[in-house]
Formats: C-alpha cells, structure tokens, sequence
C-alpha cells in the first residue's frame, strides 16, 4: 500500500481545490465539520476546562475509590435498572 504522506501547506492547498470545486452538499459538509471541530471544547460536566494534572488526580481519586469498593458492579446496575 502506498500513502501518501503531506505536510500542513499541501493538506491546506489541497483542500482549497476541494472548496473551489465542491457543490453545495460538498460545502455544507465541509463547515459544519470545520464550525463543529472550531466550537470543540474538552468541558467537565460543571463547565471548566481540565487541564493534565487535574486529570491525572482524578483519575488517581477513582482509582483509590475502586480499591475501597466504592463502584457499582454491571449486575448490580441491572437490577437498579428493574426499579426505574
């Protein structure tokens, strides 16, 4: 198989081709992809980014929450799951 391996300045050219040339499908596609990919924002649930270190502790804190048996098995979810 050979690809075909491109630095930034051709990607870019390369897809101002594709504009020029796109149907209106073809450029609806392309902006929401690129408004989508623009307005892509990595949130917690309360709505702050998160940055490596606050990762790394929380991933740490539900380590430690498993170990003391602070988790829902799969077959006790199940029968949560009955009661709703």
């Amino acid at each position: 198989m050979n690809v075909k391996v491109m630095d930034t300045a051709q990607i870019k050219q390369e897809l101002h081709q594709f504009i020029d040339k796109g149907d209106e499908r073809f450029l609806r596609l392309v902006h929401a992809v690129a408004t989508n990919y623009k307005n892509d924002e990595d949130y917690t649930l309360p709505g702050s980014p998160m940055d490596v270190e606050t990762y790394k502790t929380r991933i740490k804190n539900a380590k430690e929450r498993v170990k003391a048996g602070y988790y829902t098995t799969q077959e006790d979810l199940e029968k949560e799951m009955e009661q709703w």
